[in-house]
């Protein structure tokens, strides 16, 4: 062997170019599950590294355990303080790993961090309580009324319903979402809410949802009692409209982090799209409707604007960043908009007083002819 080829054999390894091959979307970080598949699947020995002993490295080595592997970090796998025999087959498997990766054209885990996000553990518990709670009230108000049918039984003497004669009950603006006209009603919303709502709940955790979900509701029934200000509301449209525009400011804020993101946007828009056009047509055919478009709509325009403010944002730039405290802007002056009208200017929308006077509900409703809305 001439004296050449042994110092290229004994040429000290550049550990920034490797890290920066593995780090294929050069982006300053490698998944920590993805370097592990990484290092157990390229065997440069005999005995090949145990499944328990890589995840006991990177363990040791994620100092601040985000899931990441950044360049510090990587410096501690390189040296970790293992037996020497162990050390070298991890470093003759990143080098091995590094030159056997794809380059980025053809490869990249940038589009797997959001899918690395989702977890079960806690469970997404949120939405299958809330749908929990809204069939529980449904079966009590049907077995208690003696009528169940797919548009029936409305409780309309209900605490929890939005009555536009009670509007000092504040509670109502948002109890309301627990009662259903009927069993299609209840079936449709809790279909989207655990069809949309659960997804997001794994990633983005209990509170942020709630948070989404309650003021999509709250929304929902204050651009009803202004638009359509003599008529009842029941149903939870409100938020899981809140939830769908939440998928589309996650989107938004995901989009390089996450996979078939213009599958995900073509599936909301054709959705946005449908449920326009049938507005439109009831609207143009005027057409008498109980569904409250306008609560729908409500509850969208929150989920886009507040979603921005409280999903989680795996990647944030400086435009995200202002878009997120514009959305919170608007949202703010929305919102307190709707609630000065409610309570200063009622007559311009055609209000009934806060409270009504002492008379029977069946006499209240006798005066009330417009129908109940959802």
């Amino acid at each position: 062997m001439s004296r050449r080829s042994r110092n290229d054999k004994y040429e000290p390894i550049n550990w920034h170019e490797i890290f920066q091959r593995i780090d294929s979307d050069e982006d300053g970080f490698i998944l920590r599950s993805e370097l592990k598949q990484y290092l157990l699947r390229t065997p440069v020995s005999e005995v090949p590294l145990s499944d328990d002993m890589v995840d006991s490295m990177l363990y040791h080595v994620d100092y601040n355990n985000d899931g990441f592997i950044n360049l510090q970090e990587f410096y501690g796998l390189v040296n970790v303080p293992v037996d020497a025999k162990t050390r070298s087959v991890v470093q003759r498997t990143l080098v091995a790993t590094a030159f056997s990766i794809a380059p980025r054209s053809q490869v990249s885990h940038g589009d797997r961090h959001y899918i690395a996000e989702y977890s079960c553990c806690p469970p997404p518990l949120l939405i299958p309580l809330l749908c929990t709670a809204e069939v529980g009230v449904f079966v009590y108000y049907a077995v208690t009324m003696g009528d169940v049918g797919p548009y029936s039984p409305v409780p309309w003497s209900s605490p929890l319903i939005y009555n536009p004669h009670r509007r000092l009950e504040l509670w109502r603006f948002i109890s309301y979402m627990f009662l259903h006209a009927g069993y299609v009603h209840l079936l449709s919303n809790v279909i989207v809410a655990l069809f949309v709502g659960i997804p997001l709940e794994m990633v983005h955790h209990w509170w942020r949802l709630l948070i989404l979900y309650v003021a999509g509701v709250l929304a929902g029934s204050l651009a009803a009692s202004m638009f359509d200000p003599q008529s009842y509301l029941v149903g939870a449209s409100g938020g899981c409209y809140a939830l769908i525009a939440a998928h589309l400011a996650n989107i938004i804020l995901n989009w390089a982090e996450m996979p078939f993101n213009w599958v995900r946007l073509l599936v909301l828009v054709t959705l946005m799209t449908t449920d326009i056009a049938v507005f439109a047509y009831m609207t143009i055919n005027e057409t008498t409707t109980r569904v409250s478009y306008v609560a729908h709509l409500a509850g969208f325009v929150v989920g886009l604007l507040l979603g921005m403010v409280t999903l989680r944002n795996l990647r944030e730039h400086r435009w995200e960043i202002i878009l997120k405290w514009l959305g919170l802007a608007v949202f703010l002056c929305l919102i307190i908009a709707a609630i000065v009208i409610q309570v200063v200017f009622p007559d311009v929308v055609g209000l009934y007083p806060p409270m009504p006077a002492r008379q029977p509900f069946q006499n209240l409703m006798a005066e009330n002819t417009s129908e109940i809305i959802v």
